[in-house]
C-alpha cells in the first residue's frame, strides 16, 4: 500500500512529465510554423527569380541584361540564405529532408528547367509543385509527431 507522501511525489512527476510534453509540443510547434514559412518565402523569391530569368534570356541587348543582372543575383543571394536557415533546421542525416533541400535547390538552377517543349516556366512549375508537396508531407509527419509524441512508442 502506497502511502499518501508516495502518491503526492507520484503525481508531481506525472505532472513534470506533461508539462515537459506540453512545453517540447510547443517548441516543436514553432520549429514547424517557421520552416513552413521560410520554405514559403524561399519559394516566393525563387518564383520572381525565375520570371526574371526567364525574361533576361529573352532580352536581346546587352544594357537590359546588364540592369536584370543585379537583381537577379540579389533575389538568387536571398533565396540562398532562406535556404540556409531550412537547411540549419533539419538534422543532416534526415534523408526526407535533404531530399526536399536539394529539390528546393532545383528551383535556382537553370540546368534542371531544359524540356522537350522548351517552357521552361512549366518545367520550372512542376518542380517547384513537387517541392511543395514534398515539404507538406514532411511538415503534416512532424505535426502528427508533435500533436501525438508518445505515439511512436505506443506503436512499437
Amino acid at each position: 500500500m502506497l502511502t499518501a507522501t508516495l502518491w503526492v511525489a507520484l503525481g508531481v512527476i506525472g505532472a513534470a512529465l506533461i508539462a515537459r510534453g506540453v512545453k517540447i509540443s510547443e517548441f516543436r510547434q514553432l520549429w514547424i510554423d517557421e520552416i513552413r514559412n521560410d520554405i514559403s518565402e524561399y519559394i516566393s523569391k525563387a518564383h520572381e527569380w525565375i520570371d526574371i530569368y526567364l525574361a533576361f534570356n529573352k532580352e536581346t541587348t546587352l544594357e537590359e541584361k546588364q540592369k536584370m543582372m543585379p537583381k537577379l543575383d540579389r533575389l538568387k543571394y536571398e533565396a540562398l540564405h532562406i535556404h540556409s536557415r531550412i537547411c540549419l533546421r533539419f538534422k543532416p542525416n534526415d534523408e526526407k529532408a535533404n531530399k526536399l533541400l536539394e529539390h528546393l535547390l532545383y528551383l535556382l538552377d537553370p540546368s534542371k528547367l531544359v524540356t522537350e517543349k522548351g517552357d521552361m516556366y512549366l518545367s520550372w512549375r512542376e518542380i517547384s509543385d513537387n517541392a511543395v508537396l514534398e515539404a507538406r508531407f514532411l511538415l503534416k509527419e512532424e505535426w502528427e509527431h508533435t500533436k501525438n509524441p508518445l505515439k511512436k512508442y505506443l506503436i512499437n
